[in-house]
């Protein structure tokens, strides 16, 4: 796992791309999961980081690859 990482040139994502889709189903489902997640404190937002990432992960993969998870990863 890298350290640090460096990003070059302007970021873009676009309205229709898989990213920008998974980003808005993932924003959907952690409302529904989480919904006083909201505009916590900073130190709640980073415990749940890990949260995040992996339903932006499933989300992307659902997304690009039209399938769903085999299992529901958030009954743990």
């Amino acid at each position: 796992m890298a350290d640090s990482m460096n990003i070059q040139g302007p970021v873009e994502v676009k309205d229709n791309s898989a990213e920008r889709v998974a980003f808005d189903l993932m924003s959907v489902i952690a409302g529904k999961e989480n919904p006083t997640m909201g505009s916590d404190c900073q130190a709640k937002k980073n415990s749940n980081r890990l949260y995040y990432l992996n339903l932006y992960a499933e989300c992307l993969n659902a997304v690009k690859y039209q399938q769903v998870p085999e299992s529901d990863s958030s009954q743990g």
